[in-house]
């Protein structure tokens, strides 16, 4: 019987690492992200933009795929390279419509690479990358 109840009590201890494995972007976007784009990733109007149905136009010009990893919330957001890399690609794909057959996943390298390089204009990069959706249509 206490042989049974140690197996028992093992698999209750490993539960919630399975658990928290299986949720961790999710995980990490409630805990990195959601403050100020809030749970459904549609911001807050006149200060947080929303990226829900609008982060995938990022890929489609210039420098937006770059923007997205370099633009303050994420490349000082504290998560490891892989972890940011498995954020984005997690937000990609449940936020804005893009899934993994319509965009090239961000990778760890890549993240490293990307985060090195500081964005010093934020606001007008956003604005001239936004633009260029326009110019895409």
């Amino acid at each position: 019987m206490a042989a049974i109840f140690r197996i028992f009590a093992l698999c209750l201890l490993c539960f919630p690492v399975i658990s928290w494995a299986a949720m961790e972007p999710r995980t990490n976007y409630m805990i990195n992200c959601q403050g100020c784009h809030l749970a459904d990733g549609r911001g807050k109007t006149g200060s947080v933009p929303s990226m829900k149905g609008e982060l995938h136009k990022f890929l489609t010009v210039p420098g937006g795929r770059e923007f997205l990893v370099q633009v303050p919330g994420s490349a000082n957001a504290p998560l490891n390279d892989a972890e940011l890399a498995e954020l984005l690609n997690w937000m990609l794909g449940n936020m804005s419509g893009a899934s993994n057959s319509n965009f090239s996943p961000y990778t760890e390298a890549e993240v490293k690479k990307l985060r090195a390089k500081v964005l010093v204009d934020v606001m007008k990069t956003r604005e001239r990358l936004v633009r260029q959706f326009a110019e895409n249509k």
